[in-house]
């Protein structure tokens, strides 16, 4: 069998590599120059020319031993490194308060009041949820863990992650959530599962796609298909400007947008569920100071939609990747949400490095001028997983005609390690 995939990022080369894993050749077209999609390391020396980087997508991978993630990073041969357990802050009554590294630090924390630690005791014996119907993400926390932990300490996390406030989004948008309830109870699946720990590959996050490109017999790039035909014997016929395949089997390795795009002429109602899944842009300042402690040696800090939007918070790279910046810079990562999605309260107000500056010195008062700085603007960056998500993948996939498959981290979730996990069982059912 004949195989094309469109998308050169993680998903579609993932798709390649478990296909070629089980003797099947695979195609890849990127219409982008290279492979990776928004998962690039991007290299940005210091003002003085000194080597350093910087990530356009995730910071790094959650992975649990002996794991479809961790398996596949020793099949690459590509080596992991644990930053460690570093210090984590969330920006809340105007101070940023330390995010326990332990269950013992919830008795303590000043991070959510006496009822909400009362309250998150009993997790363990809260009965399972049906599957039916599908929860909004605040609704299941609150269910489960009680409604202060859904409006103390989820905003700011999913904020964080997501880059959309958690009212609008479902349980889905977290994959796990619902496979940890699984097991009886989140305590309970969290145990069983495994603790995951952040790993960047050696060489930053980019290299995950390059590696993977290199182990593929065959991977364009300057490709983007402009239509899908059906032969009269069943097959495809594919076209780019230059190029043009038929073959026996099309994945879409592309964003809901771009796939609906070219499944229109032939599946119209597959294509209308995927026009109706929202994304998130990102706007995104890196910036490199002098090492300030505690941070120099910490994950980052959140805030609190409510006394930040649409600031959401920082990421210390330096800490997390020591190739991002020489010992004597701590490099930031600062993030700036859609001001739609979080109400700007100054909307004409320019969100510039000037105003970002603004934002760290109010909770992070010692912050030295920076020595550089590097504005990345990412539009339609991550899929919002809105509620009713199921229900629209699920019209996605059941519509797609025969021989066309749409695989996105808009349907196994949005991480890295969704992707790798939610492709397992994708490949069961060819």
């Amino acid at each position: 069998m004949t195989t094309l995939i469109l998308g050169g990022g993680i998903t579609g080369l993932l798709a390649a590599y478990y296909l070629q894993e089980r003797g099947e050749n695979a195609e890849v077209w990127e219409a982008d120059g290279a492979v990776g999609g928004w998962v690039k390391t991007l290299a940005w020396p210091t003002e003085d020319g000194r080597p350093g980087r910087m990530e356009r997508g995730p910071q790094g991978v959650l992975v649990t031993p002996g794991s479809r993630t961790d398996v596949l990073f020793k099949a690459l041969d590509l080596q992991l490194k644990s930053p460690g357990k570093g210090a984590r802050w969330v920006g809340t009554g105007g101070r940023l308060v330390p995010v326990p590294a332990h269950p013992v630090g919830l008795v303590t924390t000043a991070l959510m009041s006496w009822s909400t630690k009362f309250r998150m005791c009993f997790e363990p014996f809260m009965p399972v949820g049906p599957e039916e119907p599908e929860e909004g993400l605040a609704d299941f926390m609150a269910r489960r863990a009680g409604k202060g932990i859904a409006t103390e300490l989820l905003p700011p996390m999913v904020a964080g992650i997501l880059a959309s406030p958690t009212e609008l989004l479902s349980v889905d948008a977290i994959p796990k959530l619902r496979q940890w309830e699984s097991h009886g109870s989140l305590f309970n699946g969290i145990r069983k599962s495994g603790v995951s720990h952040l790993q960047v590959p050696e060489g930053g996050m980019g290299s995950l796609p390059i590696r993977l490109s290199e182990r593929l017999s065959s991977v364009h790039t300057g490709l983007r298909a402009e239509s899908l035909e059906r032969t009269p014997d069943g097959r495809w016929r594919v076209k780019a400007p230059g190029a043009e395949r038929i073959v026996d089997r099309v994945i879409l390795a592309l964003p809901a947008f771009e796939a609906a795009a070219l499944l229109g002429p032939h599946a119209e109602a597959s294509a209308q569920a995927l026009r109706e899944i929202p994304y998130t842009s990102v706007r995104l300042w890196h910036s490199r100071h002098t090492p300030l402690a505690p941070f120099k040696d910490g994950f980052g800090f959140l805030i609190h939609p409510e006394e930040g939007r649409p600031y959401l918070g920082t990421l210390v790279p330096s800490w997390i990747d020591s190739g991002s910046a020489p010992e004597d810079r701590m490099q930031f990562r600062s993030f700036i949400g859609d001001p739609v999605l979080w109400r700007d309260p100054e909307p004409d107000q320019p969100k510039d490095w000037a105003w970002t500056m603004g934002r760290l010195r109010r909770w992070v008062p010692n912050l030295s001028e920076a020595f550089q700085t590097r504005e990345e603007v990412s539009p339609n960056a991550i899929p919002r997983a809105e509620k009713g998500h199921r229900g629209r993948v699920r019209r996605a996939v059941e519509g797609l005609p025969q021989g066309v498959h749409w695989l996105s981290n808009a349907r196994f979730g949005p991480g890295v390690r969704d992707v790798i996990e939610g492709l397992e069982p994708w490949l069961d059912t060819l």
